[in-house]
């Protein structure tokens, strides 16, 4: 596993989701108290960022709100290269187009993951920006790829709200421990080598950047989300 995902060396840098660091009030300053993750949301942008690991990768959660809770309930992983605008721009009207088809879900934030291991936002800014100012409570989530060995939590959240970027604590964050487990079972076992970004599909149209079979016969696929409390 760690040879996996082994080139990213995170620097130390803001405190990760998964400690106890929530804003005064708990859990999140975007007017969310939680955000429960889809297991299969979480294993594809992991995936994503350690098949990736020596490169920029970047992609886009999408999801739902429902009272006070934010429900990320898929990745769509898009680049492993510098992201230029005019692709960015066409990747995002098509991951519009997948969400008015799915019914129910938008994008609702971003993950993200440099080389060097830094879980700083500086390199995506621009473009949270930009998602932020279509949904104002969008999220950005780094991937600290040493928190994978242990089974935890491996992205930093920072969360939008009022023009302002602030972290998302650690016990705002809803995934079960048995999908953190089984995320790095495939690691493990190379599965996050079948992962296919907007790139793979630029390259290849033939392959499809939604990744609807990569679960398939796996036992993550019948793993579902779940909620604080829940």
């Amino acid at each position: 596993l760690k040879a996996s995902c082994g080139q990213r060396q995170r620097r130390p840098s803001a405190p990760a989701a998964g400690t106890p660091m929530a804003p005064a009030g708990g859990g999140s300053a975007t007017g969310f108290k939680s955000y429960a993750f889809h297991p299969k949301a979480y294993a594809k942008a992991v995936m994503h960022g350690c098949k990736h690991s020596s490169e920029p990768i970047l992609g886009l959660f999408l999801g739902s709100s429902s009272g006070k809770v934010m429900k990320v309930e898929d990745a769509i992983p898009l680049f492993h290269t510098h992201s230029l605008g005019p692709m960015l721009k066409i990747a995002c009207m098509l991951a519009e187009e997948y969400c008015k088809a799915t019914g129910g879900l938008e994008i609702v934030g971003l993950y993200h993951a440099v080389p060097s291991g830094s879980t700083e936002m500086t390199p995506v800014k621009a473009i949270a920006d930009k998602i932020a100012s279509n949904f104002a409570s969008a999220s950005v989530w780094t991937l600290d790829a040493g928190k994978l060995p242990a089974k935890k939590f491996a992205f930093v959240g920072l969360g939008h709200a009022k023009d302002k970027w602030e972290a998302i604590g650690g016990d705002a964050v809803s995934l079960s421990s048995e999908a953190m487990g089984e995320t790095a079972r495939l690691i493990s076992e190379l599965k996050h080598l079948d992962i296919v970004d907007f790139d793979d599909h630029l390259v290849d149209g033939s392959q499809s950047w939604l990744n609807e079979k990569l679960f398939k016969g796996d036992a993550l696929d019948k793993l579902q989300i779940t909620e604080i409390g829940r």
